[in-house]
């Protein structure tokens, strides 16, 4: 990627606008607090209520952030050109000799930062408490935890850009963001769940775990699963073993596969919507 002059000036002003409006803020300020609750929560279940258990703070918290950061994530990127057309800028840019790539991927990249600043500082904060409790040796756990979930939104950002250029108006953009967040996040699963229940346990683990790789949110969560080591991934009430080729190499591939995916689609919607 280049980083043109154009490029870097879009950036900075997406990101300059979300702090100017609080925004970064108040997310930070939210994460940090319910990560200090889950923290010290977390391991309720088991008769403790510490901030030693990195390994049940860090599920717990998985179950916040794959309700959490996709909502805030598509929320965000969902009405960006619908925003553009409100303020009556977009023409303005299409007009400039800014390209097509340089204002989608400055927007990209400037909101993708002021999404990463809350997830960071909001988790890192707490974190440090819980690493001087739990011992040095949950670092490297907790770290990946929080890149994970770096990539959790940044998917969810690139999903919206989707759906922000497909749906121009913002209304139908918002509740179609909104119908992609229960669908990632709870009714996906339940519907491999029920799959499970109808096929009975006929539907082989390497068949089952490629439909898991259909959706980022379940992606996310075996990624986490995998650095606490634990190689099975829970879906309502059920359990699944995970076939030995679902690494977290593999899982990064398919990271980055909802990532460009997305972003590409977008690039070429665009240039074919507004530029004829």
């Amino acid at each position: 990627m280049v980083f043109t002059d154009a490029l870097r000036a879009m950036a900075v002003k997406e990101l300059s606008d979300k702090l100017k409006s609080k925004w970064v803020i108040v997310i930070t300020i939210v994460f940090a607090v319910f990560t200090l609750i889950i923290a010290y929560f977390g391991s309720v279940s088991s008769g403790v209520v510490s901030f030693t258990n990195m390994s049940a703070t860090i599920a717990s918290l998985t179950s916040l952030a794959i309700y959490f950061i996709p909502i805030l994530a598509l929320t965000l990127g969902g009405g960006i050109i619908a925003d553009e057309r409100d303020r009556q800028t977009l023409d303005l840019y299409l007009a400039s000799p800014i390209s097509v790539f340089e204002f989608l991927a400055g927007k990209f990249i400037g909101l993708a930062a002021s999404l990463a600043i809350p997830i960071i500082v909001g988790f890192c904060l707490p974190g440090f408490v819980l690493i001087f409790k739990a011992g040095s040796g949950s670092l490297t756990g907790f770290l990946m935890f929080v890149v994970n979930s770096i990539f959790l939104g940044i998917m969810f950002l690139s999903i919206s850009f989707l759906v922000s250029v497909l749906i121009v108006e913002r209304s139908k953009s918002i509740a179609f963001t909104v119908f992609l967040w229960l669908l990632f996040t709870i009714l996906y699963d339940l519907s491999l769940v029920g799959v499970l229940i109808i096929t009975k346990g006929v539907l082989s683990p390497k068949i089952f775990s490629l439909l898991l790789m259909l959706n980022p949110v379940d992606v996310y969560r075996i990624l986490n699963f995998i650095t606490i080591g634990q190689f099975s991934v829970i879906l309502g009430l059920a359990s699944v073993e995970l076939p030995g080729f679902m690494n977290r190499y593999v899982l990064w591939v398919v990271n980055l596969f909802w990532i460009v995916s997305p972003l590409f689609i977008s690039y070429f919607v665009f240039k074919r919507k507004y530029l004829k």
